[in-house]
């Protein structure tokens, strides 16, 4: 017979065990990371207008045992950037490690090479950017995190 804490304890692990299948699969799920990302590549656009209507864009790090995530981003002239709120996640770790990404918005699939953004004016212009389109507290950004400069891959 089921107790409620069995039952409670069978329901956990089974929202556990499908959070790793799918997780494994592909693309992230929400705030569960996936794997490797599906499409065809897209040619690196001229700019990033098409972007501005997106919340939310994946992006795929460690190429070798790929590993994605479901993140916010603002496109700026031919550069993307995304913003961790630590560089210890370990999506970011992984970009600091190999600058090799794949990048989905709105469907479509970019290679790309990050860099973490140290200019101080860049640094600016991109929190004033995610400001703007996430209608975020600027005090927000006053924390261990970095935005990373997507460009396209040679």
């Amino acid at each position: 017979m089921l107790t409620s804490s069995s039952h409670v304890f069978s329901r956990a692990s089974a929202f556990t065990l499908m959070a790793v299948l799918i997780g494994a699969c592909g693309a992230p799920l929400g705030p569960i990371p996936g794997g490797a990302l599906d499409g065809d590549l897209t040619p690196w656009p001229d700019d990033w207008l098409h972007a501005e209507e997106c919340e939310n864009v994946l992006l795929q790090t460690n190429p070798i045992e790929p590993y994605s995530v479901t993140i916010w981003g603002v496109g700026i002239d031919q550069a993307f950037y995304v913003g961790a709120s630590k560089r210890s996640h370990q999506w970011a770790q992984y970009m600091e490690e190999d600058p090799r990404v794949t990048l989905e918005v709105d469907g479509k699939l970019y290679r790309a090479l990050a860099e973490r953004v140290i200019d101080p004016a860049t640094t600016q212009l991109v929190a004033d950017r995610f400001v703007t389109k996430y209608d975020m507290d600027p005090d927000n950004l006053d924390s261990d995190g970095a935005f990373y400069r997507l460009v396209q891959a040679p």
